[in-house]
């Protein structure tokens, strides 16, 4: 009975094998010390511990989640993830049986590897080709097209060929019946070889192996030194991946502590990326995981509208500075080594974050490098009147603190320093844009009518509210914010405040998922989410028309903080709700979020301009909006635009559709 099996070794000689081996060593000394180049520049980092992330590993490596997410990940580079894979555990199962004589892959094993090789094969080749015909005639302009790049993708190929044709001619020699389940290298026998002699085919089998053998060697060397090695620097990354809050930017240090010490060193006291030294070597090694995919690019607004912000070239400079610094031992302010200008016209909308496949946090990079500037005395001179504001009047807008008082006994709401006895479930946070802006100032309206009307039991803190600081953090203004944290939770727990309710995304983050680090433990509400609750408890009831009404998810509702449904069932209570094409956690910025509201927009096309042009291409009967930037800023759009269409906050289209 014929043994169901493969001759190894086959039609090699020992001097072949020999120099094979002499050439695997030699390629894997260059491996190692490509391998060692990169760790060094992790090594420059801060040491910290860090835990494993498991989870994150399954998700996105092995079951490549976020690659799979767009089609090309899906149909090209999963299938050529899976079938390196297969295909390294079947070399290394042949070489373990061939090297050290334990005799394993025989009988159903050796058909199932044999099967499941051959289908990893033809995977294999189906994804690469589906990468060069996408240089070659789709290539999106986010993804670079160098010479790099397509030469590892034909390496790949070649040696996915070379391969098969080896299996084929072998098959052809020895004819086994049983390889029928070793299909496409079955198929090639057939169509090639099988009326070749025995001479011929061992002739050109002994030929494709030694040049497969050579082909596999200089791979295995070239891979640290290409993009190739995104294999293992991001696979490293999701294994060490810190999973944080994308729009949570904490900082190790209480500022006002350690400034309360006269003797505190210039070095204690800062927060940001000033040097490579200063980030954590889980950083670097983050740095050095991109692939240069280009998605984080992609989906940036400030690089869609022609703004010197690439989020790709932010991390791949701070990854060749790295590597430059280990020859040179010359220390820059890595602000103004990935440029001052591309730091500066980030809005921190984190679309980059949530599409980087490999766990790239870009946010994170830029909020540290901002800070890292403003330590050093350089950043926009247009936030000088904003940081004023917050310091001396409690508000990003420079106007007198008092108004915060008058516009709480205008609405003839509880203010909790008139009457600290008031028993209360939420508090309102009116927010700075809530007092100082116009359209917001209708939106606190609208929602205290619809809290009163509801009968929920509220107040405020009038002037003592201050801004929550998030524009002086997201600006690198590190000890602005701290301070003003400091006091906001200092008057939260004066009332022993345990609810809060506010119209503003940015306030929300800030609070909710900032303000912890500083002790606070309290439940934060988006005005979005109580308006509902008050619907489906029928505490409120609305009135529905036909209007389409388009719908413009804030950047830290929805994408940072996953309040998406809320508003947008709200919306069809009262109308039809109509998506843009970038919606949800896919949505477009409007331009004013990473303190970008109180810098002035100079270079390119303007953010909101972009946005509105989406919005308006649906060609709806209003706008709707649930945050305060976005207002002002769809606003400006619209009115840029001359076009005649309402842009209305939740609340104030609720409080104008309510029954009775």
């Amino acid at each position: 009975m014929e043994q169901i099996t493969r001759p190894l070794g086959w039609n090699i000689s020992h001097f072949e094998f020999a120099l094979m081996y002499i050439t695997f060593i030699i390629s894997l000394a260059f491996f190692i010390y490509g391998f060692y180049r990169h760790f060094r520049i992790w090594a420059l980092g801060k040491k910290e511990r860090i835990s494993l992330n498991i989870g994150s590993f399954i998700k996105n490596v092995l079951f490549q989640y976020k690659v799979s997410k767009r089609k090309f990940g899906l149909f090209s580079h999963v299938p050529i993830f899976w079938a390196m894979i297969i295909l390294t555990i079947t070399t290394i199962l042949v070489g373990i049986q061939m090297d050290l004589g334990i005799k394993f892959i025989y009988g159903d094993f050796y058909l199932f590897l044999s099967f499941i090789s051959d289908l990893a094969g033809v995977f294999l080749i189906f994804g690469i080709i589906l990468a060069l015909l996408r240089r070659a005639f789709f290539l999106p302009t986010f993804l670079r097209n160098i010479f790099e790049d397509n030469v590892i993708l034909i390496l790949l190929l070649i040696l996915a060929i070379e391969g098969f044709l080896l299996e084929a001619l072998r098959i052809a020699y020895f004819k086994p019946e049983f390889e029928k389940f070793s299909f496409f290298g079955y198929f090639l026998s057939h169509l090639l070889f099988y009326n070749l002699s025995e001479y011929e085919i061992s002739f050109w089998h002994k030929i494709i192996w030694n040049i497969h053998a050579w082909t596999t060697m200089i791979f295995i060397g070239y891979i640290p030194y290409s993009k190739l090695f995104h294999i293992f620097s991001s696979t490293l990354n999701l294994i060490f991946y810190k999973k944080e809050l994308s729009a949570k930017h904490d900082v190790n240090k209480n500022l006002i502590e350690l400034l309360s010490n006269e003797n505190v060193s210039e070095e204690e006291i800062k927060t940001g990326y000033h040097y490579l030294k200063d980030l954590p070597w889980y950083k670097l090694l983050m740095v050095d995981a991109c692939t240069i995919c280009g998605r984080c690019t992609s989906v940036c607004p400030a690089y869609a509208t022609g703004k010197p912000l690439d989020p790709k070239k932010i991390v791949l400079d701070t990854r060749d500075y790295a590597f430059e610094y280990l020859e040179t031992k010359e220390d820059k302010l890595l602000g103004l080594v990935v440029g001052e200008d591309a730091v500066w016209s980030c809005t921190s909308c984190g679309a980059c974050v949530h599409s980087c496949p490999v766990g790239i946090n870009q946010l994170d990079l830029i909020i540290n490098y901002r800070r890292g500037l403003f330590e050093n005395g350089i950043y926009p001179s247009s936030l000088n009147n904003s940081y004023k504001g917050m310091e001396n009047q409690f508000n990003p807008w420079n106007a007198p603190k008092n108004e915060r008082y008058k516009f709480a006994k205008e609405l003839n709401v509880v203010i909790l320093k008139e009457n600290p006895k008031y028993e209360f479930e939420y508090l309102l946070w009116m927010g700075c844009a809530g007092v100082y802006d116009n359209k917001a100032q209708n939106t606190i309206k609208a929602l205290v009518n619809i809290l009163n009307k509801a009968n929920v039991k509220f107040a405020v803190l009038g002037d003592e509210e201050k801004c929550t600081g998030d524009s002086a953090r997201r600006t690198g203004n590190e000890f602005l914010f701290q301070t003003l944290a400091f006091e906001n939770i200092q008057t939260f727990q004066k009332y022993s405040i345990k609810k809060i309710i506010t119209i503003c995304p940015h306030c929300y983050n800030t609070i909710k998922n900032e303000y912890t680090s500083f002790g606070l433990n309290v439940e934060v509400y988006h005005h979005s989410e109580i308006i509902l609750n008050l619907i489906k408890e029928g505490k409120i009831k609305l009135n529905k028309n036909a209007q389409k009404i388009i719908y413009h998810d804030p950047c830290y509702l929805s994408r940072h903080n996953n309040i998406i449904e809320q508003p947008r069932e709200i919306i069809n209570y009262i109308g039809n709700l109509i998506e843009a094409d970038r919606s949800k956690d896919n949505s477009f910025c409007c331009g004013a979020g990473g303190g970008r509201m109180w810098m002035e927009e100079k270079i390119g096309k303007r953010i909101n301009i972009e946005r509105v042009e989406e919005l308006l291409n649906k060609e709806p009967h209003m706008i709707s909006v649930s945050c305060p930037f976005c207002n002002v800023m769809i606003s400006d759009g619209v009115n840029r635009k001359n076009v005649n269409i309402n842009v209305k906050d939740i609340a104030v289209l609720v409080w104008e559709n309510i029954k009775g």
